[in-house]
């Protein structure tokens, strides 16, 4: 019999096992992993071969190799800003929030002596759609990280950096979603509403759409049900994604329970290495103790 091992544990202590599952041989991701594996095959040495089986390992859930693949990397390559900023996302998703603020604020350290750059898509069927440049990934894991780990002030500055170094509306809309949250938060209602003004109706956002929709919503032109209560449970991503937005805004209105049945509801899926269910995650830690 094969005993699972988990790639890591919750707040809560339950086990993490991989979420991700390709029995079809011929599925593109899989496909993408195994090319991986055959290019760095043919030479082991090769920097961009590293960084790309590491990748592709995250792809298939398999985050604790991937952080091996990096931390290895990092002894051949060291103080390697890619493999930083990897290693630093996968922290990220494991929970290791310490670990992953060391890793991205190095990273941005060794990034600003460099120009920026476009990052290649690494998911499968998301190379045309998705747009993310080397210094919009770093800041918004980092600002991920200090707000998971309580600390907004910082979390705040990471966003305004990412909203600085846009170069599209998605990377707009990722950092107000989140700087809003933030602001309301820490109180700072007048500065949160100067962070909707920057949001426009014909915005382009194919990868940010449900922080897009809960944007519209905080200004007053969506109901959370609009937002919410369409969304299959089957469609795990999605509702993770837009469900701790409108978690937030509930809790906003001061309507507590819909807030915490919410959050319950994000943490009943399996996908928990999503954002909004680290972030209902680390909520729940903080209500129950």
């Amino acid at each position: 019999m094969k005993i699972e091992t988990p790639e890591g544990f919750s707040l809560f202590g339950e086990p993490l096992y991989n979420p991700v599952s390709y029995p079809d041989p011929e599925n593109k991701q899989l496909i993408k992993f195994n090319k991986a594996y055959e290019e760095w095959g043919k030479d082991p040495e090769d920097r961009l071969k590293l960084l790309w089986l590491g990748r592709q390992h995250a792809y298939m859930g398999k985050y604790r190799d991937a952080i091996h693949i990096y931390a290895e990397a990092l002894k051949k390559y060291p103080d390697d800003p890619e493999f930083l900023r990897h290693r630093a996302h996968r922290y990220l998703s494991l929970r290791m929030f310490d670990f992953s603020i060391r890793d991205s604020e190095r990273t941005v350290d060794l990034m600003l002596e460099k120009p920026d750059f476009m990052e290649p898509s690494g998911l499968a069927g998301a190379e045309d759609t998705t747009e993310y440049t080397f210094y919009t990934n770093t800041y918004y894991h980092l600002g991920l990280a200090y707000l998971l780990k309580g600390d907004l002030l910082n979390a705040r500055k990471s966003f305004y950096d990412l909203l600085d170094v846009a170069v599209n509306d998605d990377h707009i809309v990722m950092s107000c979603y989140w700087n809003y949250i933030i602001l309301r938060r820490l109180g700072y209602d007048d500065e949160a509403k100067k962070v909707l003004r920057l949001i426009k109706t014909d915005m382009k956002c194919p990868v940010s759409r449900g922080y897009f929709e809960c944007l519209k919503m905080y200004r007053g032109e969506l109901e959370p049900e609009d937002i919410i209560g369409d969304k299959d449970e089957e469609d795990q991503l999605s509702l993770v994604t837009t469900g701790f937005g409108v978690a937030n805004e509930y809790m906003f209105r001061g309507e507590y329970d819909k807030y915490v049945e919410l959050l319950e509801r994000v943490v009943s899926t399996s996908a928990w290495s999503g954002f909004g269910y680290i972030s209902a995650e680390v909520d729940l830690k903080r209500i129950r103790g």
